[in-house]
């Protein structure tokens, strides 16, 4: 249904009911910084089922860049925004709500006068979805996809709650 295989997600939701392991994916990536300044400053291959993309990443003029590639944020955010807007159309898919067209937006601010050493300032303002919605749903319709989105998107979950990490930095010989 509009681009989700719902099949596949009723069959991996059936498997992982008795081996939590069928709903897991392990992510590990890898990228370099450059110290041509021809270059791009960052890059790194992400691998996925059919393929590998190679993602570069270069800071705005006023963080020290060039511009010439996305800002590293800007890949977080997008990765945000399509985590949402791929939730939103499977739940409405899972749930039978048909969509015909969908635009999502997301538009926030940053305030970067942390990183610049300037003191503690929070560096994020709220993050504001938007979807836009063509279809023969009724508004309570598409109102409960958007709750179950809400409910079920990785990206809002790791916004609402503190996910654990951990940091190291090693010297190479």
């Amino acid at each position: 249904m509009h681009n989700v295989r719902v099949d596949q997600i009723s069959s991996t939701a059936e498997k992982a009911k008795h081996d939590p392991s069928a709903a897991l994916v392990k992510i590990n990536i890898a990228g370099d910084w450059r110290m041509d300044e021809n270059q791009k400053q960052f890059g790194g291959a992400v691998t996925f089922p059919k393929g590998e993309l190679v993602l570069e990443a270069d800071f705005p003029p006023f963080l020290g860049g060039e511009g010439r590639a996305p800002s590293p944020l800007a890949y977080c955010f997008y990765g945000a925004m399509s985590c949402y807007g791929s939730t939103f159309a499977s739940q409405a898919a899972m749930a039978g709500v048909e969509i015909e067209q969908m635009h999502i937006t997301l538009s926030l601010q940053v305030d970067f006068r942390t990183a610049l050493g300037l003191g503690e300032f929070t560096p994020l303002s709220e993050f504001k979805f938007d979807v836009q919605v063509k279809s023969p749903a009724t508004v309570k319709e598409i109102e409960n996809v958007k709750k179950l989105t809400d409910e079920r998107c990785p990206a809002i979950w790791a916004m609402k709650n503190p996910v654990p990490f951990s940091t190291s930095a090693r010297k190479l010989e």
